[in-house]
């Protein structure tokens, strides 16, 4: 395997990789994200988005709903501290229960406004909603966490949205298949969401990504 240049990485996804790369040296199989976040004793919200950090950066591959499909690409040969990154903090507003009728930036409905690292999200109109339920668990999304929206009226399959249905904001993946809309839970006591022909059915948004609350 190959090994690259270490400055790629920051100080937590270089642990979460050496992490990995030892569990499957050892057991011969790669980790699910609770036996990391147990070894490296962080929230499992926090390792799906080391995950998807190091997935695009091409140091891990993943099969996407499937438990021990992490596969190793590129390692890290020592535990040295990576330089620290210059952090720039952008404000974004929460957005809190949606009241009908209203739009759903109106200031009414904003519970103020939490600061994220810009690294984590890029560029572009953002806003945060706080999670209810527990329909998304299995994506590493908790009741309580605040997810963090792209603002965009389009979004590909696969993509985790916010949408607006009957004036109520609900956080679903989105599935487009055989000209049907459907938005999926990510927890099997659901079922999925037909709206295809829903005329309420709104994207608001796609997550970037998730801020656990303690």
């Amino acid at each position: 395997m190959k090994t690259s240049n270490r400055n790629e990485l920051t100080e937590s996804q270089a642990k979460v990789l050496k992490t990995i790369n030892d569990f499957i040296t050892e057991n011969g199989y790669s980790p699910t994200a609770k036996e990391i976040a147990e070894i490296l004793h962080i929230t499992q919200t926090s390792v799906f988005e080391q995950l998807e950090r190091l997935e695009k950066k091409r140091y891990i591959t993943r099969q996407k709903g499937a438990a021990r499909t992490i596969g190793i690409l590129n390692t890290v040969v020592d535990e040295k501290p990576v330089k620290s990154e210059s952090v720039k903090l952008v404000k974004v507003p929460v957005i809190g229960t949606i009241a009908a009728g209203a739009p759903i930036f109106a200031d009414e409905n904003m519970e103020g406004e939490i600061l994220v690292d810009e690294s984590n999200i890029g560029k572009g109109r953002f806003f945060a909603l706080r999670v209810r339920g527990d329909s998304m668990i299995n994506a590493g999304i908790n009741n309580g966490d605040l997810v963090i929206i792209k603002r965009q009226p389009l979004a590909e399959n696969g993509d985790i949205i916010a949408a607006l249905i009957d004036n109520e904001a609900t956080l679903k993946r989105l599935s487009l298949t055989n000209d049907e809309v459907f938005l999926l839970p990510e927890n099997e006591k659901y079922s999925p969401i037909n709206v295809t022909c829903r005329e309420d059915f709104k994207i608001l948004g796609k997550m970037v990504t998730t801020v656990t609350v303690l």
